[in-house]
């Protein structure tokens, strides 16, 4: 019998949930537009609480935020010099999507609040659940190491959203940013799995550590180039050429939509196979059947999103689905005895 959760696991699970539910909020703030619902951080529109109209904002507020970010774009620009990186530094400076001004929208405001606030509870939940880590110290340290490298990234992250706002969602910030959140659920994953050793007789007999990593590379892959690709839409938005013959232009997108588009149907094969040899084992490869219709969710909603050029509605769940692919990967993985031990 599985012991009880010790209050390190709870309130780990509780962290999880949060960056989680970022996933998931981030998925609305970018379907939405609502990425520049604020102009500023950690404030919106200079108030702790965001306005409900912009009667409540002073006269000229759009130069008063644009200057405000102008000289943190400026600040940025700076460091990226001072650490050599010259090429980043000029294509932040030269991008005049940094100068546009941002109207109000109490919606979009909203729904960018929404979403810093549960990144202040990711933060809280993280801190204690560092806290709690310290008990590990000595009995189990990669639990606390794991911990400590997903608090950090978590931190990191904070920071890099400052940057999408400061940059006015300059492409490449958005997929680090991105990148770091899932790094960072990763770790409390796996911080959370050492302490509580789960037993599983999931096992794929005969298959490769080799694939296994390819698997999990795949997935999380799929899910980078696809932010990567949205945020070539958007160029190709502002440039007037997103649409081609009534659908997405995906075919000025690139090798990178490509391999977003054509990569999901190896993923499913591996998936496909990898419940063949479960179920010989004459197990039930649960789990497994989850990820498959997961993949075939996102396969749909990636061909309403080029047919309809990105709805609002598709986009949410094409996130949604994307961005939880990799964690039950990820979690499916862990529990597999060829991971299991793995550091």
């Amino acid at each position: 019998m599985l012991k009880e959760y010790t209050s390190f696991q709870k309130v780990g699970r509780f962290t999880i949930i949060c960056v989680y539910l970022l996933f998931l909020l981030g998925g609305l703030v970018r379907a939405t537009g609502s990425g520049m619902g604020c102009p500023d951080w950690p404030k919106c529109f200079g108030l702790i609480i965001p306005p409900t109209c912009e009667c409540q904002l002073e006269p000229g507020y759009k130069n008063i935020f644009l200057k405000k970010r102008l000289s943190k774009v400026e600040r940025m620009v700076k460091t990226l010099r001072a650490f050599g990186m010259e090429e980043r530094a000029n294509s932040i400076e030269n991008n005049k999507q940094i100068l546009e001004p941002e109207a109000f929208n109490a919606p979009r405001a909203w729904i960018e609040y929404i979403n810093r606030i549960f990144g202040v509870l990711s933060g809280l939940f993280a801190l204690l659940m560092l806290i709690l880590s310290f008990r590990f110290l000595k009995s189990k340290t990669k639990v606390f190491g794991w911990t400590l490298v997903g608090f950090i990234l978590l931190l990191i992250n904070a920071w890099l959203g400052s940057i999408v706002v400061a940059t006015n969602l300059l492409p490449g910030i958005v997929s680090v940013h991105y990148l770091a959140a899932f790094l960072c659920i990763f770790s409390f994953i796996k911080a959370i799995h050492i302490d509580r050793n789960f037993k599983s007789n999931l096992d794929f007999t005969n298959v490769s550590k080799a694939l296994l990593n390819i698997y999990f590379i795949l997935a999380f892959g799929v899910v980078l180039l696809g932010t990567y690709s949205r945020e070539l839409a958007d160029i190709l938005k502002s440039e007037g050429a997103h649409i081609l013959n009534g659908e997405l232009n995906y075919s000025a997108m690139g090798l990178g939509f490509a391999f977003h588009r054509y990569l999901p149907f190896v993923l499913l094969s591996i998936t496909i196979y990898l419940s063949l040899k479960v179920t010989a084992q004459g197990l039930k490869p649960r789990l497994i059947l989850l990820v498959v219709l997961f993949i075939i969710a996102q396969l749909i909603l990636g061909a309403i999103n080029i047919k309809w050029v990105l709805p609002p509605w598709s986009q949410t769940l094409h996130i949604f689905f994307g961005s939880t692919l990799p964690i039950l990967i990820f979690i499916l993985l862990l529990l597999n005895k060829q991971w299991r031990n793995q550091p």
